[in-house]
């Protein structure tokens, strides 16, 4: 790896449902040349599954994406973090309750004010009884409540008071979703405006804050219904045009909108992201390969996206007057092929130079150059750490793209 122009520390948050025992939370590494240095740990207990950086504040908002387990645990939990960018140290400032399980993204208002929070949901029933008009009991299974809250945000950043929460309810063709799933939450670079991914629901949702009441609002297109059990995943803005990306977990393609500030959408394009000539060896093969992170060059000129169970990076260029894409690389990383969560999620460093992923099930990390061409490269040298499970990561730096994982424009 070519010296960053300045020291960066990256975090790696560990990810597991099952809680086997090993150390989970946030790990603090610097980024550099020779390497990764551990500089700081933080939460042990936390099950991270996104975070987001506060560049303006230096604060980070770490998402515990705990189930709920009667008996055991609530939910999730928002745990924020005052964060030294010159020496790579974290120290807790606050923890909120998340009002929903499997906590999985965050947002901030353009204002810096207001952080929305999405609660996925999860897969644990409570059973409880019910008895028709003709006398007959049956079983009926409930589940956590999905939804998206809004906090607003202390004077030293840390998520505060609870100001509202939306539901989340219905379910588009079961895929196996079994309620709605909010996924991700993503603000627009410019305005009052999020967008919010329902993999259960099959569906994009448009809010916009009410300054005056301190409340959600629906906008524009919502609920915006895509086809059924295609599960969108993620969504990311173009940094300066009014395009809108979204790939999925139900069918292997990205779409392009254009998207108006008050939440209009219109199609563009949808692209698939396999090749035609692709053979699967039975379907259970197939049901593992899938989008798992998506982000945008700073530039606005190139879009990346993983695919899990084949373990692709693809880099797709963007045409800045109509938004299409147009595929220019896939790049094979070094990792087995076969489970869903080989690969995961991914971070551009602020000077956009490195793309550094996580291998989920391998406890490593692998690091990626990225030219000027936006085309990438693997490093010649291992990344020399570790981390258990590293499933989100993130630069603690400002100036990367515009995703819940790398901060606001």
């Amino acid at each position: 790896m070519r010296e960053p122009e300045k020291p960066y520390f990256i975090c790696i948050g560990s990810w597991e449902h099952d809680r086997s025992g090993h150390e989970l939370g946030i790990r603090i590494y610097r980024f550099s040349e020779e390497g990764f240095t551990l500089t700081d740990s933080a939460a042990a207990d936390a099950f991270v599954g996104a975070m987001y950086f506060d560049a303006d504040r230096k604060v980070l908002y770490c998402m515990d994406e705990t189930e709920t387990v009667p008996g055991k645990n609530a939910g999730g939990r928002v745990l924020s973090f005052a964060v030294d960018t010159e020496k790579g140290n974290v120290s807790q400032i606050g923890e909120v309750p998340a009002c929903g399980s499997r906590t999985c993204s965050a947002a901030m208002d353009v204002t810096g004010q207001y952080l929305l929070v999405a609660n996925h949901g999860g897969k644990r029933p409570v059973i409880r009884t019910v008895q028709d008009e003709k006398g007959d009991y049956h079983v009926l299974p409930e589940y956590d409540e999905t939804n998206v809250v809004l906090y607003s945000l202390e004077a030293d950043g840390a998520a505060g008071r609870i100001k509202d929460v939306r539901r989340h309810s219905g379910c588009g063709t079961p895929w196996p979703a079994l309620q709605a799933h909010p996924h991700c939450v993503r603000a627009a670079p410019s305005g009052n405006l999020f967008c919010v991914c329902d993999k259960g629901a099959d569906a994009l949702y448009f809010y916009r804050i009410d300054y005056e009441k301190e409340r959600i609002a629906s906008c524009g297109s919502s609920p915006y219904r895509l086809e059924g059990g295609s599960a969108p995943r993620y969504c990311v803005f173009h940094p300066c045009k009014k395009f809108l990306y979204v790939n999925y977990e139900g069918k292997n393609q990205i779409s392009a909108f254009r998207y108006g500030q008050n939440g209009e959408i219109a199609p563009i394009q949808t692209v698939d992201i396999l090749p035609e000539d692709l053979v699967f060896s039975d379907k259970e093969q197939r049901r593992r390969v899938q989008s798992s992170d998506i982000c945008i060059h700073p530039n606005g000129r190139y879009l990346y996206n993983i695919t899990r169970g084949l373990n692709w990076v693809d880099v797709w260029q963007i045409n800045q007057e109509s938004g299409e894409l147009t595929h220019k690389q896939r790049l094979e990383l070094p990792a087995k092929q076969g489970g869903m969560d080989t690969i995961r999620g991914f971070a551009l460093s602020p000077d956009a130079r490195y793309l550094v992923v996580g291998i989920l099930t391998e406890d490593r990390v692998v690091v990626l150059h990225v030219s000027e061409e936006g085309l990438l490269s693997l490093s010649e040298k291992d990344a020399g750490i570790r981390p258990y499970h590293p499933a989100s990561l993130i630069f603690l730096q400002g100036g990367g793209p515009e995703n819940d994982k790398n901060g606001r424009v």
